[in-house]
């Protein structure tokens, strides 16, 4: 009797971990999606974006708007990440079980929760992950496979968004599992007193400690971006993730911009 086919269906294979992009096609480029709509997620499937950031943090997406987006992400190439709300263990294991490629984990400010953050999405004994892979396996229908080579299918952005974080930025860094630090420039700027300002010295040098920060423990170094000015500036200084906004606000601004060459006209 010929023994079972195990291999998983090719919409459940995953996709590949997010990596330090050298060359002439930059950094990974990626979008911010806050409407919680499968359709967006789709249209974002056919374009030229290395990652999406399905944000349960800052938009009224729930835990149900998830599956839909992931479905609608499904054979792209465009690899969803889940900002979940904060950190929490549970949060972190049902965007992973869904299929997520990976999760961000806002206001990471100490190395202790960054272990917490890394241990969530890391199977015993490297961590502390519980096992209902459910979409992730493909339905159950290869989980030995899936548990084998989850760890490199996974990534683990810790969010830097506080001078605590900053400061703190080498020993997160350094923490088994965590495969990258990103930059939330707005949070940052606030917690450094200059609300709605993400340029100028001070956020020079958060910025320049969270990039050394990683490069020295050969990890993933990102941040949002505001336009594509401050991601070209961001790519030149050696990002390599970076959010060019969220669909909201880039829909507010072709809006904008029709209806003022209209109203002009």
């Amino acid at each position: 009797m010929t023994a079972p086919e195990t291999r998983r269906h090719p919409l459940f294979d995953g996709w590949p971990p997010l990596a330090r992009r050298t060359g002439p096609d930059g950094p990974s480029l990626g979008l911010f999606l806050l409407s919680g709509s499968s359709m967006v997620a789709e249209l974002c499937g056919t374009l030229p974006l290395d990652f999406t950031v399905l944000d349960l943090e800052a938009s009224p997406m729930s835990k149900g708007d998830l599956l839909p987006m992931l479905q609608a992400l499904t054979g792209s190439s465009c690899a969803p990440l889940v900002r979940v709300p904060y950190l929490h263990r549970h949060h972190i294991e049902h965007a992973l079980d869904l299929g997520a490629a990976g999760v961000m984990v806002p206001k990471v400010d100490t190395v202790e929760e960054a272990r917490a953050a890394a241990d969530a999405c890391r199977y015993p004994p490297f961590g502390t992950r519980g096992v209902n892979p459910a979409r992730a396996s493909g339905w159950f229908h290869d989980l030995p496979g899936y548990l084998a080579d989850a760890a490199k299918r996974t990534t683990c952005l810790v969010q830097i968004e506080s001078p605590e974080a900053v400061a703190a930025a080498d020993a997160i860094a350094a923490v088994p599992g965590v495969d990258g630090l990103f930059v939330g420039t707005g949070d940052l700027a606030c917690s450094l007193g200059q609300p709605g300002v993400v340029t100028g010295p001070a956020m020079d040098r958060a910025r320049a400690a969270v990039l050394a920060a990683a490069r020295r423990h050969g990890r993933l170094a990102g941040i949002f971006a505001g336009g594509p000015e401050q991601a070209r500036q961001y790519a030149a200084e050696g990002f390599d993730l970076i959010a060019v906004g969220n669909e909201l606000a880039l829909l507010r601004e072709t809006l904008r911009h029709a209806l003022d060459g209209l109203r002009g006209a």
